[in-house]
C-alpha cells in the first residue's frame, strides 16, 4: 500500500522552482498492489496532498473485498494502530508497517505498533515493499505522470483510468 502524485501539468516542479514561480498542486493516487502480479487491489484519489491515513480506511475497505493476501506491506506513512488493528483483526492479514519514532524515549505505543522492530520487519521481508514503488515508476513511464484534464471531476477520473489501462496492459 502506498501513494504517488500525478501532475496537474507538463511543466516540471524543477522548471517551476528555477523560474521563482511556486509549486502547482497535485493529484494524489494511493493503491494496494498485489505483489506477485502487481495488480491493483484498491485504488484511492485525492486532489490534494494528504496524510497517507487519510485514505487507508478506503483502501483497506476495498481490498478486503476482493482478496486476502498474507501481508500487508505500508511505508511509514501508515504507521497507525488502528491500520495495524483492522488488517490483523478484521481482516485476518498481516500488517508490515514500518514505524515512525514519535516518542521521546524511542518506544512505540499500541499492541501491534510496538511489534514493528527492525528485526521483525526484516524477518517479514519488508523488501517486498518494493512492489508498489515499481508499480508507480512504470505507471508513469507509460502513462505519464501528467493529467491533462482541468475541471477537478475529470482530474479524477483521468488518474483513475490510467492506473485500470496500465493495470489492463500488463
Amino acid at each position: 500500500m502506498d501513494a504517488t502524485g500525478l501532475s496537474r501539468t507538463t511543466v516540471s516542479d524543477y522548471f517551476c522552482s528555477r523560474r521563482g514561480r511556486r509549486f502547482r498542486r497535485w493529484v494524489k493516487v494511493s493503491v494496494v498492489i498485489l505483489c506477485g502480479s502487481l495488480l491493483p487491489l484498491a485504488l484511492e484519489v485525492a486532489l490534494k496532498p494528504t496524510h497517507d491515513c487519510v485514505q487507508a480506511r478506503g483502501l483497506l475497505t476495498q481490498a478486503q473485498e476482493v482478496a486476502r493476501p498474507q501481508r500487508l506491506y505500508a511505508d511509514a506513512g501508515y504507521d497507525a494502530e488502528w491500520i495495524h488493528k483492522q488488517c490483523r483483526e478484521q481482516w485476518g492479514v498481516e500488517s508490515v508497517i514500518q514505524p515512525v519514532q514519535r516518542r521521546a524515549d524511542g518506544k512505540r505505543g499500541g499492541r501491534w505498533r510496538a511489534k514493528m522492530s527492525s528485526q521483525y520487519l526484516k524477518k517479514a521481508d519488508f523488501g517486498r515493499r518494493w512492489a508498489v514503488e515499481s508499480f508507480f515508476s512504470a505507471l508513469k513511464r507509460t502513462m505519464g505522470s501528467a493529467l491533462s484534464a482541468r475541471s477537478q471531476e475529470q482530474m479524477v477520473a483521468e488518474a483513475a483510468i490510467k492506473v485500470l489501462a496500465y493495470a489492463i496492459r500488463r
